[in-house]
């Protein structure tokens, strides 16, 4: 695994994440993957609680920031003047937000590319913020001063403080999966309709994880969710191929949706 970023056998891979109003790829989220020489491609289930153990974690997350940021400018200066910026995601573990020398990488990343502000976004887990919320607020907050967007990943699987959820700066909620999808009766979580009105409320966006049909998509978007990702839009795929997605294929629209607005 040390030798792995050196000899590019780490991939970052991109995750379209759908604009549900009319169906453009509005970002990504960067995801790592590594091509290991003998053991295939490997998910980061596999191998970032070892990064994390080895103190390898900061480098990698590191790479994966810089390797984010810079084809984000490069889909930023190939794009209409007339399109909204387009974003990208990228995860950030514990190692890394408790690190003050992330302020310092990120100002390094961001300095190095030319980039839309708050287009470059943060993504952190609602666990790992509440495990030191005052640490975690001031972080944010210099995160935020510095130009790049905060995106709460996992909402609802942790224990947040209404209070602090407040005090937070994040431009984005990210809904777990496990709210997104459908009961054992056909119905989804009476929860999720909550969540997103709580979202609006505190003058943030909502991206809602695992949208795998057009069902799902359709009525994401009827409860007035922004964006959805999940395979109903894209797996994982190359920066090539994301390129490709942009300039040539439009992401699936729902076919109910589809009649609904002709």
């Amino acid at each position: 695994l040390r030798r792995a970023i050196e000899r590019e056998e780490i991939k970052v891979l991109y995750q379209p994440i759908v604009r549900l109003e009319d169906r453009v790829v509005a970002g990504f989220e960067a995801l790592a993957r590594w091509d290991h020489p003998k053991l295939g491609r490997l998910s980061p289930v596999e191998f970032i609680s070892i990064a994390e153990e080895i103190g390898l974690i900061v480098d990698l997350g590191l790479f994966v920031l810089d390797r984010t940021a810079r084809q984000l400018a490069t889909w930023q200066a190939n794009a209409s003047r007339a399109q909204e910026p387009l974003f990208a995601s990228v995860n950030v573990s514990s190692r890394q937000l408790l690190r003050h020398d992330l302020i310092q990488d990120l100002r390094g990343v961001l300095g190095r590319t030319t980039l839309a502000r708050g287009s470059l976004r943060l993504e952190i887990t609602e666990s790992l913020v509440m495990e030191n919320p005052e640490h975690a607020a001031q972080m944010l907050t210099r995160i935020k001063e510095l130009g790049a967007g905060l995106s709460l990943d996992d909402f609802g699987t942790g224990y947040s403080s209404l209070a602090y959820l407040q005090r937070f700066p994040f431009d984005t909620i990210k809904i777990d999966q496990s709210f997104v999808r459908t009961t054992a009766r056909g119905t989804r979580p009476v929860i999720l309709r909550s969540i997103i009105a709580l979202a609006h409320d505190l003058g943030m966006d909502v991206v809602a994880e695992g949208a795998e049909t057009d069902s799902d998509a359709v009525e994401l978007y009827h409860l007035g969710c922004e964006y959805a990702q999940g395979y109903a839009f894209g797996e994982p795929m190359s920066a090539e191929a994301a390129t490709d997605l942009l300039n040539d294929k439009p992401a699936p629209r729902p076919r109910a949706l589809k009649i609904a607005s002709e």
